[in-house]
């Protein structure tokens, strides 16, 4: 018969890739603003792996779902509350941690770039937004820029071929990034990135950054046609001319 004491048990946590999309301001008047990708990552500050970058994540307490564990981290780990999590993958390989067997269930999340902070009591140091660029022209890179250094992790068939940040965090952002691609693709998640109201512009760019998808702004109109409405408002602060914004339908 079953009993849980013949079995060894590993910890549980989970580790969150959470996206946003920023805006810089144009050097004209006369230009649009330009939208980057950002990626959330934490200054480790403990060992292992101190003052690394990792993914905002911690240990399942008991009574917590999974879910419950990586809603409560982020807002621990980086002041953001409740966004919309989509699973990724569980993470179980026996030397991914050297603290010990510990199991890592990944989650994709999707926020604005909100202001963030760090709890006092957390193993993290503090949080970071820092910019994230994908390239698969001459192999696959990701470069992760937070204004003054730049980290790249270079990949072969989706593993990392080095370990610039935290545990096996190069991977689970790999992963996330794919499956961030295919939501936007085939699905309507890139509204998730949006404001309640946006001009098409804001909208295309994010969505041909993330699927490296270029297409004129009247296809990509249409393509968006069935799943957004045209509102009453505007936004007079686009260049050359005052543009319509809309919503989610």
């Amino acid at each position: 018969m079953y009993s849980i004491e013949n079995y060894e048990r590993p910890s549980v946590a989970s580790d969150c890739v959470v996206f946003g999309i920023d805006s810089t301001e144009p050097d004209s008047p006369r230009s649009l603003k330009q939208r980057k990708l950002k990626i959330l990552l934490v200054k480790r500050g403990e060992e292992p792996f101190v003052n690394r970058y990792s993914l905002a994540g911690g240990f399942l307490r008991k009574g917590e779902t999974i879910e419950e564990t990586a809603l409560r981290e982020l807002k621990e780990e980086a002041g953001v509350s409740d966004p919309k999590i989509i699973n990724v993958g569980v993470y179980s390989k026996a030397d991914r941690d050297p603290r010990g067997w510990i199991i890592s269930c990944a989650f994709l999340a999707l926020t604005r770039t909100v202001v963030l902070s760090t709890a006092e009591d957390s193993d993290a140091l503090d949080a970071h937004w820092l910019d994230f660029d994908y390239d698969d022209s001459d192999g696959e890179k990701i470069t992760l820029s937070d204004g003054s250094d730049e980290i790249i992790i270079r990949y072969n068939d989706g593993i990392p071929q080095e370990n610039p940040i935290a545990f096996d965090h190069a991977k689970i952002i790999y992963d996330a990034f794919m499956k961030l691609r295919d939501e936007v693709s085939n699905h309507d998640i890139i509204f998730d990135l949006m404001p309640p109201l946006f001009a098409i512009s804001d909208l295309q760019q994010p969505y041909e950054i993330i699927t490296s998808k270029k297409t004129s702004p009247q296809n990509f109109r249409k393509k968006m046609s069935s799943k957004i409405r045209e509102t009453e408002f505007y936004d007079e602060r686009k260049a050359h001319r005052i543009s319509k914004l809309y919503k989610k339908l």
